[in-house]
């Protein structure tokens, strides 16, 4: 129990290193392999696989397994393929950035695929936790479940948002539905969600001096034990799993949207993306739970159901806008210096002075990008190689403000800082003046993102599927 218990505490730390990494790249931009967090993500990984490894070892050992039974332990081999699926997702990722550009959106093939392998070892950790007797541990394992569910919202609740954020609620709600049905499969403490919501709340609390200690920018803490709190009393209500379709997308915009606005970097979800946010968020737990459980004991005939929810996803059609925005440590490029900037912000409107260290000639603009935005305004040029400019945004947040300055293909550079809107701010930094990377489209890209994200859906369908008890013990 001690090695899993290991494994478990090593993944909540390398969870809490993907939240630093991500400030990082949000304050600072492009860092080096040998950064602080990314020694941190995979020492505390190496040692989650390895405390997960010398557990599987055990367990062969213990229960006197050969090679053909070990193999068929849906414990032992969800273990290889989660590891395994994570020891892909790096060099997958590297491959992806040499032969395609750099790609630094956290839904990109490579990185959505490491994010759902981390959670299939979540779930398998509580799985084995609750093989191994449960007790205690299993609030460390379904705490570390409920917190991998939330790594693909990472960038809205630290507000550097790359999408539209009528997708942040339901993200956030597809992912914790699917937390709650794998928890209560393993776990059947009538409270086991309010118990891991709890975890995850702490582990949030920790993270965030931290970070605020290092002088970064900070996630929110999410209003997670308020919806765990509603399902769980509903539970003990409705025993039907299927009523977390209904209840955690209900739950979540009533805990999330009136608290994101007051939340220090949470990405505020517009009143008028609220009810398309609602009903993305019921059709997404609604598909999740199917994957999970199957389809609810219902009177409707099967044709029926299928043509309500084909209705309601033509009915959501119009309202899927959601495009990506090149910010957020978009990759950055060839170094080529380093520019100064004042940044003025007064509410909405943004004014600066850049200083590029080296000459540039060609036309100058003043970019501003959040969510899929993209505002451009001119910058002018004044003597000894100062450029002044304003931009006003649309909407308050953390807006990522380029310089660029056009000259031949090779000769264009850009530079960025981030800047927050709705409030009043100075900034004075040197940031680094590049080469943007450049990204390769094309045959071998598309096959590549089908592959990847093949994979990766292959995986959680998978991983929502297993351990139910209408499944044989070969096929869990």
């Amino acid at each position: 129990m001690n090695r899993l218990i290991t494994a478990a505490a090593s993944g909540l730390l390398a969870l809490f290193s993907m939240y630093w990494d991500d400030s990082l790249h949000t304050d600072v931009g492009r860092d080096t392999f040998w950064s602080a967090p990314h020694a941190l993500l995979y020492g505390s990984l190496t040692v989650t696989l390895a405390a997960t490894a010398w557990w599987g070892v055990g367990r062969i050992r213990s229960q006197g397994l050969g090679l053909r039974e070990a193999a068929a332990d849906p414990l032992l081999r969800w273990a290889v393929i989660s590891a395994g699926s994570i020891g892909i997702s790096a060099p997958a990722d590297a491959a992806w950035h040499t032969t395609f550009g750099r790609d630094a959106v956290l839904w990109s093939p490579p990185h959505l695929l490491a994010i759902i392998a981390t959670f299939a070892l979540a779930v398998t950790l509580l799985r084995a936790i609750t093989a191994e007797g449960g007790g205690r541990p299993m609030v460390l394992g379904g705490g570390l479940v409920l917190a991998a569910s939330l790594a693909p919202v990472m960038e809205y609740e630290s507000d550097v948002p790359q999408f539209s954020a009528v997708w942040f609620l339901p993200a956030a709600a597809t992912g914790i539905t699917l937390a709650i049905a794998l928890i209560r499969r393993f776990d059947a403490h009538p409270w086991a969600v309010t118990r891991a919501a709890l975890v995850v709340t702490a582990v949030r609390l920790a993270v965030i001096p931290v970070l605020a200690g290092l002088g970064h920018s900070t996630p929110i803490v999410p209003p997670v034990l308020a919806v765990a709190l509603v399902a769980d009393l509903v539970r003990r209500w409705r025993t039907s799993p299927w009523w977390s379709a209904l209840v955690v997308p209900l739950a979540v915009h009533a805990a999330y949207v009136p608290l994101l606005p007051v939340l220090p970097h949470g990405t505020t979800v517009a009143a008028d993306q609220v009810v398309p946010s609602l009903l993305l968020s019921l059709a997404g737990s609604a598909l999740i739970m199917f994957a999970a459980e199957g389809l609810p004991h219902t009177r409707l005939p099967l044709v029926r159901t299928a043509g309500l929810t084909v209705a309601m996803l033509t009915l959501m059609l119009p309202l899927l806008s959601a495009g990506r925005a090149a910010a957020h440590d978009p990759g950055q490029g060839t170094d080529a210096g380093q520019a100064q900037w004042r940044a003025t912000v007064r509410g909405s409107t943004v004014d600066v002075t850049v200083t590029p260290e080296r000459s540039t000639s060609g036309r100058a603009t003043l970019v501003a990008r959040r969510a899929g935005e993209k505002l451009t305004a001119p910058l002018t040029p004044s003597r000894n190689g100062v450029y002044q400019g304003d931009i006003t945004v649309s909407e308050s947040g953390r807006w990522f403000v380029y310089a660029t300055f056009s000259g031949s293909r090779a000769s264009t550079t850009e530079t960025w800082i981030p800047v927050e809107t709705g409030s009043s701010q100075l900034l004075r930094e040197a940031r680094p003046l590049y080469v943007p990377a450049q990204q390769k489209d094309g045959a071998g890209r598309t096959a590549a993102t089908v592959a990847l994200y093949g994979l990766a859906a292959v995986i959680l369908l998978a991983i929502a599927r297993s351990g139910r008890r209408s499944s044989s013990p070969a096929a869990a």
